[in-house]
């Protein structure tokens, strides 16, 4: 039985195309050991025939599965946390290691999408299956049961969809689609694995057409078409208006379906055009002619370079002519009587778009009624209540808030009232809700206690409890008690004596403001309660340091205030290492530069598996400053064993910062050494990253917390000076480095070395976190240093000059 506690096991995956190669690899990810197959070759290549290979050989039999695995191990964005790991899955075929399928804890085939080769294999493979394996299917849409069906008893009762979404190591939506024979015991120990260890968020679908995602977010996309074209609109206009702007993600419309891939969308649409019955659903999801010229032209989207967008070889956008079908320089539409809207709170945003008298509320309007209709129309006979279409949504599409909950955001009567004055149908559960008094599908009393509509016969009250375990930092915001605010940060109360700083300002970058709000978080939680968190509130943690403000302190001309600045902020992630209480930094995402110093200086950190972590200050022409420098020296010569030779670790730290590495994944962070292997916790699911902080800090607290006293550093002077000098001017000389990346990466030595003092010396740490700030103060007065910095701003990218 699969459940939270299978940390490790065997999977075996049934088919190496993209789908099963990329659920492998993400398998081999979180700890398991995969056998993965495919079908046999009926042809040799021409390199096998030159090698006097057969069709007997072995290398040619597992050819398929061999180059599923490679194919996968080259994509960007990388499934595999760590490359090495591709080495826990095993390759072999479909007809020589079926018999190995009884070592699996759990058989998952991904298949080509054809329901006839899918059943036909399962009927194969359950008789070599364990008898205590579970079984599952990866399909986007087609039934559960009818490939099923020729199985026996004992195998229907482990038998379950489990669709995965592309790429399965970076989507977190899971659909558990049971059949109705399935075992309940076994669907709830497989939601508990899935969400513990795979890091999934998981939602329970009925088997119908495209289950829940594809069958409304494909509708969603489906609905565009004809209503861009009542009004005209353009695909810039349609995306500037479908992403954050609603709440949707940046790719909006157009962008993700070029992201998608317009083949794959054309698939799943094919698919519930076939499978669905009425004539007006057929129509829906009919594919519409530009998406078919498209697909005929073979533009695809990204994946060819061209599909509603085209990327240019120097790096511009254009974007397709609706009329013409050619490709024009992309355009930025403007709104203006729309941006006063933009910083209102989302529901209240929502609402105010669909009913601005213009040509975009109107089109927003014709957008929203339509989807919503649909879904509450559909959504009885795809899933319990509405808890699971909204999460469906929200995790399988990135919206901000699910069907639903639009529904509420809006008003429902008053919806409702709008669609009866068009002459548009009312959906038969909404005319149910509405007669029971009710004025949302959730709603909260005055005692705090959250129900939720579900409709179960005539419609049924129910209690809603989100798990605390899954407390984001975004639900934080809404619902933790908010104890100190200003603009760029707030305190929040999470309970038991554990106090969260969030941070809020754009992109979450670190200024006086969030300082202002560490010193009162740790104040607060030193007074009233037992430890500390910190958090990002949005997509990433943070992207680091106000960079904006670093150039603006230099413009000013005043190094002298630019020093005090760079003290000040060591100070603030000082006050987080020696506090009373511990602080433990919650991160995910963007973790970069002084964002990473600032978790490098709590207690622990509790990172997603996808922290993007690193201190890439060269790129804008400085160092860390932070304290970053210092400490990922002390952390380096900390795990030296007696009387070994230091260099070696101050190179590797020399090389990290000189080339502003910058982890892909929590587990690359470690290597890094950003992240500490034994005292820092990875966490796959993201959703449970701030739940486990606070878990830390309570323990921490339990056992005894005694705040750490400053570390004592040696500073190898000149002789370490000397050696990573030598190697710096061999760099700049094989032209692998500018003159200024030779300029930066001589200051990063020089504060490695700890200065040029010429006798190795034992120092405070406080020392190196001095020299930090004379070293920055020297680059800051670099006018290359400016360049870089304005670069990264006006351009989002690295300079190298």
């Amino acid at each position: 039985m699969l459940n939270e506690h299978k940390t490790t096991g065997k999977a075996a995956v049934l088919g190496a195309g993209t789908m099963g190669a990329q659920i492998a690899a993400h398998l081999a990810n979180v700890g398991w050991q995969v056998l993965l197959l495919d079908i046999v070759p009926t042809q040799l290549t021409p390199e096998e025939e030159a090698k006097g290979l057969t069709l007997q050989s072995r290398e040619v039999r597992n050819r398929i599965a061999r180059t599923g695995l490679e194919r996968v191990s080259k994509l960007k964005p990388a499934p595999f946390y760590l490359p090495e790991l591709a080495s826990r899955i095993e390759i072999g075929n479909f007809e020589d290691d079926f018999p190995r399928l009884k070592e699996a804890d759990w058989v998952i085939e991904a298949v080509v999408e054809d329901p006839k080769i899918k059943r036909e294999l399962w009927t194969r493979v359950q008789d070599y299956v364990n008898p205590d394996a579970i079984v599952s299917t990866n399909t986007s849409g087609l039934s559960i049961h009818e490939m099923s069906e020729d199985c026996r008893d004992d195998i229907k009762r482990r038998f379950m969809g489990t669709h995965f979404f592309n790429p399965p190591r970076y989507l977190k939506l899971l659909e558990i689609i049971p059949r109705k024979e399935t075992d309940p015991e076994l669907v709830e120990g497989m939601i508990r694995f899935a969400e513990r260890v795979l890091g999934k968020r998981v939602v329970i679908a009925r088997d119908t057409p495209g289950f829940i995602a594809n069958r409304l977010g494909v509708h969603a996309m489906m609905v565009v078409f004809p209503i861009m074209q009542e009004f005209g609109m353009t695909i810039e206009e349609v995306d500037a208006l479908t992403g954050p702007l609603i709440g949707h993600p940046r790719s909006a419309t157009f962008r993700l379906a070029d992201i998608v891939g317009l083949d794959v969308m054309a698939s799943v649409a094919k698919n519930l055009h076939e499978r669905l019955e009425t004539p007006e659903e057929k129509a829906i999801f009919t594919l519409p002619e530009v998406v078919q010229r498209l697909i005929a032209d073979g533009r695809l989207g990204e994946k060819t370079g061209a599909g509603f967008y085209r990327r240019q070889k120097d790096g511009t956008i254009e974007a397709l002519d609706l009329n013409t079908y050619e490709y024009r320089p992309r355009q930025k539409p403007k709104f203006p009587h729309l941006e006063p809207l933009e910083k209102l709170p989302l529901e209240e945003r929502l609402k105010a778009l669909v009913n601005h008298d213009s040509r975009e509320g109107r089109f927003l309007w014709r957008l929203t009624a339509e989807t919503l209709t649909y879904v509450a129309q559909h959504a009885p006979a795809l899933a319990d209540d509405p808890i699971a279409i909204d999460h469906a949504i929200k995790w399988g599409f990135n919206w901000e808030l699910g069907p639903f909950q639009i529904w509420d955001a809006l008003g429902v009567k008053e919806t409702a009232e709008r669609l009866e004055r068009e002459g548009k149908p009312v959906p038969p559960v909404v005319q149910q809700l509405l007669a029971k008094g009710r004025t949302g599908f959730y709603e909260t009393a005055d005692t705090g206690e959250t129900t939720v509509y579900v409709w179960l016969g005539s419609g049924q009250i129910a209690p809603y409890h989100p798990s605390e375990e899954f407390l984001t930092p975004g639900n934080m915001a809404r619902h933790c008690p908010e104890v100190e605010r200003n603009a760029d940060a707030s305190v929040y109360d999470l309970g038991d004596g554990v106090f969260c700083v969030g941070i809020h300002s754009k992109m979450n970058t670190l200024g006086p403001g969030v300082m202002e709000m560490l010193y009162k978080g740790v104040e607060r939680a030193e007074r009233e309660g037992v430890g500390l968190v910190i958090t990002g509130i949005g997509e990433h943690f943070s992207v680091g340091f106000n960079l904006q403000l670093f150039l603006m302190m230099i413009g000013t001309g005043d190094f002298d205030e630019l020093l005090m600045g760079a003290k000040a902020f060591q100070d603030s992630l000082l006050r987080l290492r020696h506090a009373k209480v511990p602080t433990v930094a919650a991160v995910f995402g963007y973790t970069l530069g002084g964002a990473c110093e600032l978790a490098m200086h709590c207690t622990k950190t509790v990172a997603s598996a996808e922290t993007y972590i690193g201190l890439p200050e060269v790129g804008v022409g400085i160092i860390p400053a932070g304290g970053g420098t210092s400490t990922m020296l002390w952390r380096a010569l900390s795990d030296l064993p007696p009387n070994a030779d230091p260099y070696p670790a101050i190179r590797r730290v020399m090389e990290t910062l000189g080339f502003g590495k910058v982890a892909t994944s929590a587990l690359e962070g470690v290597q890094y050494g950003f992240l500490r292997e034994g005292v820092d916790h990875i966490v796959v699911n993201p959703d449970r990253v701030l739940w486990t902080a606070k878990q830390e800090v309570l323990h921490l607290a339990e056992v005894g917390y005694t705040p750490m006293e400053e570390p004592k550093v040696m500073a190898y002077g000149d002789a370490v000076l000397n050696r990573l000098l030598v190697e710096l001017h061999n760099l700049k000389r094989g032209g692998f480095i500018t003159e200024h990346d030779f300029t930066i990466a001589s200051q990063i030595a020089y504060v490695l070395s700890g200065g040029d003092l010429s006798q190795p010396t034992e120092m405070p740490l406080s020392y190196f976190y001095g020299l930090e700030v004379q070293v920055v103060g020297f680059l800051a007065q670099q006018p290359k240093t400016w360049e870089r910095m304005r670069h990264m701003l006006e351009t989002g990218k690295p300079l190298r000059n």
